[in-house]
């Protein structure tokens, strides 16, 4: 009896212990003191055999929000498997992420799979086998990586991320020693605050120290950006009343997004955002290289996950407008975040998509006003396992800086320098070519691209549909010639845009039968050049730039048929004395000849060109008979007398 009794009180004792255990580390979980709740969690799991599904997530998430991803999806496992039920979204999600950040990719798919299928969302069950099909076409493509990373000496075993230009510097974060004096309890790192570095022409970064120290709050001070061209600055930092810390109902404190000016490194004219609020963070700001948009992170109310992106213009007062979030293209259930700009497109990371684990980069259109496109991964190289994320790129020489946490760094957060070799990247050219006069597709026309300066690219031929394709790289300018026997040229300028193995929008071209040009005179039977009529101005015999729009179709027609041999003859009307029409015509005549000289058309090639003045009018308005103008412009006229051809 009495050793039965001992071995309750133990038990007794025992229990009281492990719950005590429980306590004290819900307790530093609740204070999101991460680090040291690990610890103790660890203690009560492997003591207690009466853990409750709740500690166990509890346990989980501590690990989970310290990047342990290995100890988190094995502590998530015993809760699934402890529970009676599913373990609820929000911990199936870090569970399933968890499972991407230790390569277990089969097993994350298989747990998405079962949660899709169990809620009935059929349609985003396909849209998640299509992102994984995607993704692994990406994983298993043993194309060397375009980006060749370079840990830098300024790292240290403490958080360095969030790189941005600055005046031929670099300012970062970090939670290094030297600038707050308290200590973050979520990793037990000193709280953030922003460095800048002189930038060397290998990339490397010298010179450490504290950045302008009037953003300083002795708390999180992270992440910064320019306005191009101006004085004016937006930085994010902790939300703090008095030098405390604010927190929300939640035992949180939320990021606040401020701007003002700088002048020499000082910071003035501090002010909030209108949108900032003390339930929800807003932070991470990047400016698009134009200064027009403003664009940042938050998990404020009526987004689609943890953290989304969104956009304000910044009007030319500096007033911003109101946010609006970039989208379900753009934004997920997870962290949408560390945006940045350059050249019209887009960077930032998530860890809401089929991706390696942790935070990816990905890269998009930046157009606020007509939408963004589906974002494509970064690829293998600048992604790990890890987070990777605060990606800034100088688009004139392929360099740039990243921040990673992947385990070949020198401590928590390090900052890589990057340089990219330029994707190949070709789109395809189609069009379709057709008869001006008939509307009918043409068969075996020559089309030829070229670049602006009229190098040839590659040649082609339509098919039986008038319909061409070619294959050209991105992001140019060209210039499509169609060419057939018995037709005149004709060319169109034609743009490939970003996207690999998609389609530049298509291209129209119409020809001209050149034999349409050809008519023949009904009362002599000779043959003509068929034109417009030729306008000179009064009393002058230059040819103008009117005039020479229809010219040239005469040299058009003329290289088209390098034979032909033609006389002008150029006629008036009766007004005026014969003579001077004579002399008028004359002088016509030779100033057309010498304009087709000067457009390439040989000298052999005119037998002659004559003025008849008045002598050959086409009707009875003779001297002296009164015509009305259409009359007498039937007798002005130049005639294209084709001799040979």
């Amino acid at each position: 009896m009495k050793t039965v009794t001992t071995l309750l009180l133990m038990m007794a004792v025992f229990t009281l212990s492990a719950q005590s255990g429980v306590n004290k580390a819900n307790d530093l979980f609740e204070k999101k003191a991460y680090v040291k709740a690990t610890k103790l969690y660890k203690d009560v799991i492997e003591s207690d055999e009466e853990i409750t599904t709740e500690t166990l997530l509890k346990a989980a998430d501590a690990h989970y929000y310290i990047n342990e991803h290995r100890e988190a999806a094995q502590i998530y496992e015993k809760a699934q498997l402890l529970s009676s039920s599913d373990l609820g979204e929000p911990f199936l999600l870090r569970y399933y992420q968890s499972l991407r950040g230790i390569r277990e990719y089969e097993r994350a798919d298989a747990l998405y799979r079962e949660y899709l299928q169990s809620a009935n969302k059929t349609v985003q069950l396909q849209e998640y086998e299509e992102a994984v099909l995607k993704f692994d076409s990406l994983r298993k493509d043993d194309t060397p990586s375009q980006y060749v990373l370079q840990n830098l000496d300024i790292n240290t075993e403490y958080s360095e991320f969030s790189p941005i230009y600055h005046d031929n510097k670099v300012i970062f974060s970090s939670s290094r020693p030297g600038a707050s004096k308290e200590l973050y309890a979520w990793n037990q790192q000193p709280y953030l605050s922003l460095f800048v570095a002189d930038k060397t022409e290998d990339g490397t970064l010298q010179n450490v120290e504290v950045f302008s120290k009037q953003v300083g709050t002795n708390y999180h001070d992270a992440t910064i950006a320019f306005v191009p061209d101006t004085d004016r600055v937006f930085f994010t930092t902790s939300n703090v009343e008095k030098n405390k810390l604010v927190l929300d109902g939640n035992n949180t404190n939320n990021f606040k997004l401020y701007t003002g000016t700088i002048q020499d490194g000082v910071i003035s004219n501090k002010e909030e955002v209108h949108f900032n609020s003390n339930t929800y963070s807003v932070g991470h700001p990047a400016v698009s290289p134009d200064g027009k948009y403003l664009i940042f992170a938050s998990d404020m109310p009526g987004g689609y996950g943890e953290a989304d992106l969104y956009f304000c213009k910044i009007h030319e007062d500096g007033m911003l407008s109101d946010p609006q979030n970039l989208g379900p293209k753009v934004n997920t259930w997870g962290n949408d975040f560390f945006p940045y700009i350059a050249n019209q497109t887009l960077y930032f990371s998530s860890d809401g998509r089929v991706g390696f684990g942790g935070l990816d980069l990905y890269e998009t259109a930046f157009t606020p006003e007509t939408g963004f496109l589906q974002p494509n991964n970064l690829g293998k190289g600048i992604n790990s396992v890890a987070d990777d994320f605060g990606y800034i790129l100088n688009p004139e020489d392929n360099t740039g800086y990243v921040s990673s946490n992947r385990t070949t760094g020198m401590g928590d957060d390090d900052i890589y320098y990057f340089s990219r070799i330029p994707l190949e990247c070709n789109q395809w050219l189609t069009g379709t070519v057709q008869d001006v006069t008939t509307k009918r597709p043409i068969f075996n026309v020559s089309v030829v691209v070229t670049d602006t300066e009229g190098n040839e690219l590659e040649t082609t031929v339509t098919d039986a549909a008038g319909e061409f394709i070619m294959s050209q790289p991105c992001s140019e300018e060209y210039v499509i010639v169609a060419n057939k026997s018995g037709y005149f040229e004709s060319s169109q300028r034609a743009n490939t845009g970003k996207q690999d193995d998609g389609k530049a929008d298509p291209i129209s071209l119409w020809l001209k039968n050149a034999e349409e040009k050809i008519v023949q005179d009904a009362e002599t039977g000779e043959e003509k050049i068929d034109l417009a009529p030729i306008f000179f101005e009064y009393d002058k015999s230059e040819v103008t730039p009117k005039a020479a729009i229809v010219l040239d179709e005469a040299v058009d027609l003329m290289k088209k048929y390098p034979e032909m041999v033609i006389k002008i003859e150029a006629h008036t009307d009766a007004r005026g004395s014969a003579d001077y029409n004579l002399k008028l015509s004359d002088k016509r005549a030779k100033a057309t000849k010498a304009y087709l000289h000067s457009q390439g058309i040989a000298e052999e090639r005119i037998v002659s060109a004559q003025g008849y003045g008045e002598s050959q009018p086409l009707n009875d308005c003779l001297d002296g008979t009164k015509c009305s103008e259409n009359e007498h412009a039937v007798n002005r006229r130049s005639n294209f007398i084709i001799l040979e051809r």
